[in-house]
């Protein structure tokens, strides 16, 4: 039987377990004996879901009496049970030939034309029920089913555009394949495989989008994160340094946090079920998997994580105690030593039935899950919440028909520029075996905030060589720290996502060289065009010197604006980590202008600087500046990109 929504398959299956089987009120028993046996033998069977042995029964009741309402309801539930729902539909007509005055037939037929798709006749059928003025608790279960077919009725007259794509033979296989995770850049997809056999097994398989823009051929992510237990439901950080996932039934051991007061438990005396564990990527090895410890894991099940683009907060789908509804989607804030308490997402979100498998775009602001307890097609749909402006998650929207169906919808997820989503199914005929991993391209309505996001390697200006650095993401507006990462130690690279319509400052910084920083302006709403980098950090020695490349003044000023404070702060930070060194603030103009005022002009941005450094506390007498005017240009003058390059502040090194 396909499930309904929330309260109303609660208000169902109580009354299923209470009488075993749909029974119209009134004269609908038998007088023939040898009927009622072969009656309460079927019921008998279809209480231990023997739905075979039970219908045999039941047709036996009925040869003995055509007419017995009673054994018509129990078959036209069973025919219901085995999804043959013409011959169902068939034995509610034959009880309603009898008497069309027997309200129950009205609300369980109408709750199998549900099931069957048959929304027309579905609402025409629980109209009629609830115009008999039922009692509460049926009203209720006709009251719930109705939003659902008439949600349904309108969804299949407004289709919404869906074309799936199968994702091919190096993603899909005779296996299952599901729970799909992506990068940022869309280089890597990591997905969950369960291998048949005697015992059944789930590991990840990884694979790289090749220059084609087609899938590589997909291999396991392999030992330590693969096991002989099984691993689903990956989530990987948007720089691809960091998978979250579910494992179920690991080894117990003795409780062990991890050294430094770090993330994770190395191990952990674990809660029967499934938990949520992390892995590092270091260099191009996987660390052993860590327990997210008892604070995010509980004794219930916890399942489906998805981590924020910068890291800070980590959703989750978990039946511990509090919640709405059976199983509800959570969310845990970092605290600097772990993920904190979890927090329920409200009832915008969650219900008195489940949500599962949440996924939280790297815009931040836009929550994709399933859900089988709101207004849909029937089993777990797809929906989707929005993070209004007061930090409330609006009320869920089906994402609509076709990509919801009767089935069960679960596990989407939404590239970072949000035009393309993948799903799993196993209910087309263009499948490989079993469930299939499918994309389609999302139409605009259901789409996340537009992003674009930075690559950068990070090597030694002198030897070319990667570093292991870090990197600040900061918002010139408001000067908050967006996001801090550090880069692979194998390859020296980061990725970090930014939004659109907003001016990011990048700092990049290791000890011994001199800081770096980055200007990101993104004032387009459609801009993804995503920014490649190298970024060359400079050893920390005399006459060595960096662009300051977040200061900024009006034409023809050297007043500061507002946003220069946020790489001036940083400048300030580093200056206090190096007490010994003494710098010099250079200022430089194009050569439009006048040659004597772009001299005045240079030297006054310089001092500029210079005065606010010292304002902020560090010691004039470590301090010098310069004005040159438009003499030491680092490009052409020939253009505006290159004019752009040459008005710049510097600080240079003179001394250590």
């Amino acid at each position: 039987m396909l499930k309904l929504k929330g309260t109303w398959l609660l208000f169902l299956l109580i009354f299923i377990s209470s009488c075993a089987v749909s029974q119209p009120t009134g004269d609908t028993d038998t007088k023939s004996k040898k009927a009622r046996e072969a009656f309460n033998q079927a019921l008998y069977y279809y209480n231990i879901r023997e739905t075979a042995e039970a219908l045999e029964s039941i047709e036996t009741a009925l040869k003995k009496d055509p007419l017995y309402i009673d054994a018509l309801m129990l078959k036209a539930d069973i025919l219901k049970t085995l999804r043959r729902y013409e011959e169902s539909q068939g034995a509610y007509d034959a009880i309603l030939v009898q008497d069309k005055n027997l309200p129950e037939v009205y609300l369980y037929m109408g709750e199998m034309q549900f099931a069957a798709g048959w929304y027309d006749k579905s609402v025409a059928s629980l109209e009629s029920f609830l115009a008999t003025k039922p009692g509460e608790s049926k009203q209720l279960l006709a009251e719930g089913i109705l939003v659902n077919a008439r949600f349904a009725k309108n969804a299949v007259a407004n289709p919404v555009p869906f074309n799936p794509l199968n994702m091919g033979t190096n993603i899909n296989s005779k296996n299952s394949e599901y729970f799909p995770g992506i990068t940022a850049d869309g280089e890597f997809f990591i997905y969950t495989r369960r291998i048949d056999g005697p015992i059944p097994q789930e590991d990840f398989y990884i694979s790289r989008l090749q220059p084609d823009s087609t899938w590589g051929p997909s291999y396991p992510l392999g030992p330590p994160v693969n096991t002989e237990e099984n691993e689903g439901s990956v989530s990987i950080s948007t720089d691809g340094q960091f998978i979250f996932f579910a494992a179920c039934n690991r080894a117990k051991t003795n409780v062990q946090p991890s050294g430094g007061g770090g993330l994770g438990y190395e191990g952990f005396d674990f809660y029967p079920g499934c938990d949520l564990y992390f892995s590092k990527l270091n260099g191009d090895k996987w660390s052993k998997p860590r327990h997210l410890g008892p604070v995010v894991n509980s004794r219930e099940w916890e399942s489906t994580p998805s981590l924020s683009f910068d890291g800070m907060v980590i959703y989750f789908a978990s039946t511990r105690p509090g919640g709405l509804g059976g199983s509800d989607i959570w969310k845990s804030y970092w605290t600097g030593k772990g993920f904190g308490e979890p927090i329920n997402l409200g009832p915008t979100v969650n219900t008195t039935g489940n949500e599962q498998t949440p996924f939280i775009h790297p815009d931040n602001q836009t929550l994709y899950f399933s859900s089988n307890a709101r207004p849909g097609m029937g089993g777990f749909d797809f929906y989707y919440s929005r993070l209004n402006d007061s930090g409330n998650w609006d009320e869920a929207v089906n994402l609509g028909y076709p990509i919801n169906t009767l089935g069960d919808e679960k596990g989407l997820l939404v590239n970072r520029s949000g035009n393309v989503a993948y799903f799993s199914s196993d209910d087309r005929v263009e499948g490989l075996g079993g469930v299939d991993i499918y994309q389609f391209e999302l139409y605009p309505g259901a789409r996340p905030q537009v992003l674009s996001y930075v690559k950068a390697i990070v090597v030694d200006d002198e030897t070319g060589l990667p570093l292991t650095a870090s990197a600040e993401l900061l918002d010139l507006a408001s000067g908050a720290s967006v996001i801090t990462t550090t880069t692979n130690a194998l390859t020296g690279s980061f990725l970090i996502v930014l939004k659109a319509n907003s001016n990011y400052a990048l700092n990049v910084n290791k000890e011994g060289y001199l800081f770096h920083s980055e200007n990101f302006a993104l004032t387009q709403s459609g801009e993804t065009n995503p920014f490649l980098i190298e970024v060359r950090l400079k050893k920390l020695k005399v006459n060595e010197k960096v662009v300051l490349k977040n200061v900024f003044y009006d034409v023809d000023s050297y007043a500061l604006k507002p946003e220069s404070k946020v790489e001036l702060d940083k400048l300030v930070q580093y200056l206090n980590t190096q007490k010994t060194v003494k710098i010099e603030i250079g200022g430089h103009t194009d050569n439009t202008g006048n040659p004597s005022a772009n001299q005045i002009l240079s030297e006054n941005r310089a001092k500029s600087v210079l005065a606010y450094l010292i304002e902020m506390g560090i010691d004039p007498k470590r301090l010098s500046y310069k004005g040159y005017g438009a003499t030491s240009p680092v490009d052409t003058n020939e253009t505006e990109e290159g004019r752009k390059n040459n008005r710049r502040t510097e600080y240079r090194i003179i001394a250590l």
